[in-house]
């Protein structure tokens, strides 16, 4: 059988970790989880998982900000950490805290035992997005990851908000403001990027499922070059570009453009899921969903366990 390590990336709701951890478990007891909490946001109590075989905490964290390179960092950190302790795995699928299984973890498991494929992530030359592609505009790749950007001082953040519209014009192309999530930043036409004709700049969304060949290509290649990974630093929402950039100009992957999660966009984007969206879930033919809270909606979880005790056992769908 397949080794499925499950990388699950949380900061919220020790709780649904937990039972999120659980759940994995109960439908596969010899996979691996590794757990990247970052407790500058909540505590997640380690005794938890005592009674659990292979399950680990990282004692050492990233601190993630959205839409920042920390979020590179913390995946780069856990594979570090993997490699550096002789961790065997065949799979490598990254979770957030807020999760869940939507078919049998071992029809999953079988799956990426059965596929032809060495991962599984969205993807789309991030210069010509597709018009599917939810919140991408035209420009927005360009934007993105062919500026150079600085932080600004949080109190710029409602100025930099005002000055968006006059300073990003088509006719204006070296200079970009931005104000989010991420804060207040000032974006510089890059002079010099690592993309060419030979080496393009791809996007998509950030969860995917890894086979042990392009996690090991990744570790490589960051190592081998620095150069990419500041530039990285310095873009805007890394994390839906980095990982697709290195692993599609790597001819001998081959890779499928689909994530197998299930996501909804309507507000607050993606949205809460909750009983209303079951059976949309189960039907799916997705692995994973996101986002659940339980404060918000635990009877989902419930309806999704005993959905993974009692689904037929056959094979999930490519």
């Amino acid at each position: 059988m397949t080794k499925v390590l499950y990388l699950i990336a949380s900061h919220s709701n020790p709780e649904q970790v937990i039972r999120l951890v659980r759940t994995l478990k109960a439908g596969s007891p010899e996979c691996q989880i590794l757990i990247h909490h970052d407790h500058s946001s909540s505590r997640l109590d380690p005794a938890a998982f005592e009674s659990l075989s292979q399950v680990y905490i990282l004692k050492d964290y990233v601190s993630v900000l959205w839409g920042d390179f920390s979020m590179i960092e913390m995946e780069l950190h856990c594979i570090r950490w993997l490699m550096a302790n002789k961790i065997e795995f065949d799979w490598l699928v990254l979770l957030s805290g807020q999760d869940y299984p939507i078919q049998p973890v071992n029809q999953i498991e079988q799956f990426l035992q059965n596929t032809e494929y060495d991962g599984f992530i969205e993807y789309f030359p991030s210069e010509d997005p597709p018009s599917t592609a939810w919140n991408w505009g035209k420009t927005q790749g360009i934007e993105r990851y062919f500026y150079r950007y600085y932080k600004m001082p949080s109190e710029l953040k409602p100025v930099f908000y005002k000055l968006y519209r006059i300073v990003n014009r088509d006719w204006q192309p070296l200079l970009r403001v931005k104000s989010g999530r991420f804060g207040a930043r000032l974006g510089l036409r890059c002079a010099v990027t690592p993309f060419s004709s030979d080496f393009h700049c791809y996007a998509g969304s950030q969860w995917h499922t890894l086979s042990y060949r392009c996690i090991e290509h990744i570790h490589q290649f960051v190592q081998s070059h620095p150069a990419f990974v500041d530039h990285y630093r310095h873009t805007l929402i890394p994390d839906e570009s980095f990982f697709q950039t290195i692993l599609l100009n790597e001819d001998s992957l081959k890779i499928c453009n689909e994530n197998k999660r299930y996501v909804s966009w309507r507000p607050p984007y993606p949205a809460i899921l909750g009983v209303e969206d079951f059976d949309e879930l189960v039907a799916s033919n997705k692995h994973f969903a996101r986002k659940f809270d339980e404060r918000q909606d635990t009877k989902i979880l419930d309806l999704l366990e005993q959905h993974l005790q009692t689904a037929p056992s056959t094979n999930v769908s490519s």
